[in-house]
């Protein structure tokens, strides 16, 4: 098959710039040219052959012998000519024999280059084929890390799911709690009521409603406060578990306060019973009912208050498990990722 011209073009461009970049002048070899023009190894054997023989082309002179029949006329005045013509027909002899031995040379030259530039490609090859192995080693290794997380992520989210309707749960609760603490307020604006009477009979004891009211007036604005407390950490509880974990720990505190100022008011109620007992017997045997009635309201709220504060930290420290194992979970992405990198390849 006939050399297409452009790769013969490409070839011997190759050729020319290797031989004029040589300090030698040395003939550039196969794997050399093949490299520089980006040609097939049978295209370039070919094309070097023909690019030695230009190299080494001379051109000769047609040199005829003399003729017979001009042989004996001209003896004796070409005598000098035809030995002339003897010594440049020997001389080009030599050259072509030189020429032939220079080509023969640079054939077996070509051969050698050749069966080096295949042993040398077999070898990247093969070096080529065991890269390829231990990439597709990688790459399974790689499928089943990235399988397994998939299912830890999956578990994750499970996880995180069932935590949020834990919040739901505990955020239910503390409504009830809300809602029981708004009863309490009814239950004390009735005993402050009970007092207002109390204080009609006795002077003093007017100054301590009045007391008692600016207390449950407080105890109502700091309700209020942690009603929209409540509701700012509701809210944020869906952006972060860190969030929800701030939320509980201040819904917790401020329900824990609320509960002893409740627990002083209540206090401070007994005291003024007490105080009215001297000289209404029958009215402190009411306001001692509905004292005790309003301890027993007062208990069951705070044990409410306790599971509430329970289930709080118990969805703490699944909102913290649920941490720990999505930094795990980075961290073999992370590994992952690192291991899937592509190594740089040797020289």
């Amino acid at each position: 098959m006939a050399l297409n011209p452009d790769v013969r073009k490409r070839i011997f461009d190759a050729a020319d710039e290797l031989h004029a970049e040589s300090e030698t002048g040395e003939y550039p070899n196969v794997e050399a040219v093949r490299q520089r023009s980006r040609a097939g190894m049978n295209n370039v054997v070919e094309a070097m052959q023909e690019w030695r023989q230009n190299q080494r082309k001379q051109v000769q002179a047609v040199r005829e012998p003399l003729p017979a029949n001009l042989h004996g006329v001209l003896q004796s005045m070409g005598q000098n000519l035809w030995e002339t013509a003897q010594q440049l027909a020997n001389e080009s002899l030599d050259t072509a024999r030189a020429a032939f031995e220079s080509e023969k040379s640079d054939l077996i030259q070509l051969s050698v280059e050749q069966s080096e530039a295949y042993e040398t490609q077999a070898v990247a090859l093969e070096t080529a084929h065991v890269r390829i192995a231990e990439l597709e080693q990688l790459v399974n290794v790689a499928e089943t890390a990235a399988q397994t997380t998939a299912q830890q992520l999956e578990d994750v989210q499970r996880a995180l799911l069932s935590s949020e309707q834990k919040v739901a749960i505990v955020e239910q609760k503390a409504e009830e709690v809300e809602k029981r603490a708004a009863d309490l307020r009814a239950e004390l604006n009735h005993a402050h009521t009970e007092v207002e009477h109390l204080r009609i009979e006795r002077d003093k004891a007017h100054d301590r409603a009045e007391e008692a009211e600016k207390h449950a007036e407080k105890a109502e604005a700091r309700t209020e406060q942690l009603r929209e407390t409540l509701a700012a950490q509701t809210e944020k509880a869906d952006s972060t578990i860190e969030q929800l974990r701030d939320s509980l720990a201040t819904q917790t505190a401020k329900s824990d306060a609320i509960i002893e100022q409740l627990r002083g008011e209540l206090t401070e109620i007994r005291t003024k019973a007490d105080a009215s007992e001297q000289l209404h017997a029958e009215q402190r045997k009411r306001a001692a009912e509905e004292v005790h009635r309003s301890a027993e309201r007062m208990t069951k709220a705070e044990t409410e208050c306790d599971k509430a504060r329970v289930a709080a930290a118990e969805a703490r420290e699944e909102a913290a498990t649920l941490r720990g194992q999505l930094e795990a979970t980075k961290t073999q992405n992370a590994a992952l990722l690192a291991t899937l990198k592509p190594s740089k390849p040797t020289k």
